[in-house]
């Protein structure tokens, strides 16, 4: 009997390639597990079967972040001389790659932390897993103020982003856009991380407001995407170089194009 919301292994295989996932894929995937209904395995039965698509040659790359980490430009959890929540260090967790992503960022990601031969970024507020081809290559340098690099780097391969069960406000890769036409929403942070000495903070660059990012869907043609359904939701595959290209677009013509709507955010109205 075919429980209602139950996915097997097969049905996961059967949506990757509905989606035109092939052997040797560049792919960044944002998913939410809980959403998808009750699959068979769970988050490594869909990563199992994601990485047989994609092959040996393929690669694979999620966000790790970790809020715990580092302050936000709102001024919330922070500690720092003259600040008003000085005195509070115990919010904070120092960066380590054991360290569990953020709980938004979903088990998939978590479970892909400790994927034989995946490999996390050092990044102490922004870090990225990835496992594959090019695995290595994208994850081995840090650079605490582009926390946009692994990204910007993957581009180069042709990616294509694949979501599961979320929209536009989970994909990273859209704010690369942001680069060029709104800048100022890249703004400073600290994050703590471990030394030789010991905790310490250092100043990195967010990559500020996401919220405002479902605007862009309404502006894509649906020759733009692929999509099908896996279990209780809708899951999409795209270019990144053409979700890139089009935020690049709306932001030319008006660089609050995207930004959330909420007059009060300092990332997308400072």
């Amino acid at each position: 009997m075919i429980t209602p919301g139950r996915i097997s292994p097969d049905e996961l295989s059967e949506g990757f390639a509905s989606l035109g996932l092939i052997s040797g894929e560049c792919i960044m995937l944002h998913a939410s597990l809980e959403s998808m209904g009750v699959v068979d395995g769970g988050a490594a039965m869909i990563l199992h079967r994601l990485t047989r698509t994609i092959g040996s040659e393929g690669t694979l790359l999620m966000p790790t972040f970790t809020s715990v980490t580092r302050h936000a430009i709102f001024h919330a959890n922070f500690t720092r001389k003259g600040c008003w929540c000085e005195g509070r260090e115990s919010r904070h967790i120092p960066f380590i790659p054991e360290l569990q992503p953020d709980k938004e960022i979903g088990a998939i990601a978590h479970r892909l932390c400790s994927w034989p031969n995946s490999r996390r970024s050092n990044h102490p507020a922004y870090s990225y897993v990835a496992v594959g081809n090019r695995g290595d290559e994208l994850v081995r340098e840090v650079r605490l103020d582009d926390p946009l690099f692994p990204v910007r780097k993957f581009l180069e391969h042709n990616p294509r982003v694949v979501t599961i069960g979320v929209g536009f406000p989970a994909v990273t890769a859209i704010h690369l856009a942001e680069e060029t036409f709104k800048p100022a929403k890249l703004a400073k942070e600290r994050a703590l991380t471990m030394s030789s000495k010991g905790p310490v903070w250092v100043d990195i660059q967010s990559i500020g407001c996401s919220n405002g990012f479902g605007k862009l869907s309404s502006m894509l043609g649906s020759a733009d995407f692929r999509q099908t359904s896996i279990g209780m939701v809708s899951a999409k595959s795209y270019s990144m170089r053409h979700l890139v290209d089009s935020a690049q677009s709306v932001l030319k013509a008006d660089s609050s194009g995207l930004g959330c709507g909420n007059i009060s955010c300092l990332s997308c109205y400072p």
